[in-house]
Parts: C-alpha cells; structure tokens; sequence
C-alpha cells in the first residue's frame, strides 16, 4: 500500500495497535472534519486501512509507520537545527 506524507502523519497522530479500533477512529475522525477535501482524504485513507491491511498483518504495519515517522522528524529536526546554526551568506553574483 502506497500512503503519502499527510496520510502517514495521519496514522501517526490517531493511530493505535488495534486494526479495528483504528478503524472506528478514522471513521469519527472523518465526521468530525470541517472541510469537504479533508473529509474525502480521512476516508480514502479508512478504507485503505480497513481494506488493504488485514488484522493480522495491521500490528507490524503500525509499527512500520511509526519508526518511519518518527525517523523523519528526527531528520527535519537535524535539518532544522542545521540551518539554524549556519552563519554563512551565499555571495550571489
């Protein structure tokens, strides 16, 4: 299965173990959003979840985004504090 950045943020955010409970919480996730694009998104991204990934398989998928998400944090924040702590301005000519 093939998620973009926005869905596995998603998933990091609401996600839990339980493929089932996960589920009901992107259902309630989707009624409670305001905006039609977002509610569209939140359920393409349920049925995904509920279709694509059995239960058996759904713990190590979790699991899977987790490290992954929070490896990319770690890298925007080395990212971040790279930039900050450069002092150097380009010449442009």
């Amino acid at each position: 299965m093939k998620l973009s950045l926005q869905e596995r943020k998603v998933l990091y955010a609401y996600g839990c173990t339980n493929h089932h409970n996960m589920v009901t919480r992107l259902k309630w996730l989707t009624a409670l959003a305001v905006d039609r694009e977002s509610k569209r998104k939140l359920l393409n991204l349920t049925r995904k979840i509920d279709h694509e990934i059995s239960e058996n398989n759904y713990q190590a998928f979790y699991f899977y985004i987790r490290s992954w998400m929070e490896e990319y944090f770690k890298a925007k924040n080395h990212c971040r504090l790279v930039e900050m702590t450069t002092d150097y301005e380009e010449d442009i000519a």
